[in-house]
């Protein structure tokens, strides 16, 4: 009889033990909590991916978007989104299944997985029904001023309309002319006439910088025509800077080639 009871007991120690050993399963991959990696900065937007499926898995629909602007996350629990949309500020947070919340509680409130976070990357997971989205980012790199000192021939500029949660068809705007960055800090705007005997707009002249935070580049800053771009692309042989334009409601990408 005693050696039928040290049995049981001993099966029921190696249960404990085993549940003990166990680890906590959570909804994601990747817990930001435990994370070492600096993710509280500003994310360049890449794209996002839209797909739905079936009640059997089959896939219904597929999309891809790839808005201009950035995702930013700030250490005080505060994130703001700057994109083709509206702007928009939040809170964020994580909760217990570790899943990246935005605007907890509210009836804005999201939850993403994290699928993978690097120095340079982070891909967040939703699920919501039979709709999977997948929104891509790249950490924001900093233009350098150097980068920037050129003449810029003028290509042309898309304008893109929007509303609160809708953004219009881009309209394509022809320019001629160019935009030149001097190394003492000014900068030189000079258009050409597109249409014959119309006379060209005035050059325009003003000061150039690259502000922090942000790494802006700023025209005429502290004055009353001060305007602010991101660069969302700089190399040996173009430039595309964008800015949202909030009085106007208009999002506007305007495109260089450097000077030959």
């Amino acid at each position: 009889m005693m050696k039928k009871d040290s049995l049981v007991w001993c099966f029921l120690l190696a249960a404990v033990l085993l549940a003990s050993c166990r680890k906590e399963v959570r909804t994601t991959d990747i817990c930001l909590h435990d994370s070492s990696i600096d993710y509280m900065k500003r994310w360049s937007i890449k794209n996002y991916q839209t797909d739905v499926v079936d009640a059997s898995g089959k896939l219904l629909s597929h999309s891809m978007v790839y808005p201009n602007g950035y995702f930013q996350i700030n250490s005080n629990y505060s994130y703001n989104l700057f994109s083709d949309d509206a702007p928009f500020n939040g809170t964020w947070s994580i909760n217990k299944n570790c899943e990246f919340v935005l605007n907890s509680g509210g009836f804005r409130e999201r939850r993403f997985t994290v699928v993978k976070l690097s120095d340079d990357s982070l891909i967040l997971h939703q699920k919501i029904g039979q709709t999977t989205v997948i929104q891509r980012y790249a950490a924001f790199k900093c233009p350098t001023s150097g980068s920037l000192i050129a003449r810029w021939d003028m290509a042309f500029t898309l304008q893109r309309p929007y509303g609160i949660d809708t953004v219009y068809k881009s309209e394509f705007v022809k320019q001629s002319g160019y935009f030149r960055l001097n190394p003492d800090a000014s900068y030189n705007v000079v258009f050409n006439s597109l249409t014959p005997g119309t006379p060209p707009a005035p050059p325009v002249n003003g000061t150039w910088g690259v502000a922090q935070p942000g790494c802006l580049l700023v025209l005429d800053k502290n004055k009353t025509n001060e305007r602010s771009f991101e660069v969302q692309k700089v190399n040996a042989d173009s430039l595309v800077i964008w800015r949202k334009d909030t009085v106007n409601n208009l999002n506007l990408s305007r495109h260089y080639s450097k000077h030959k």
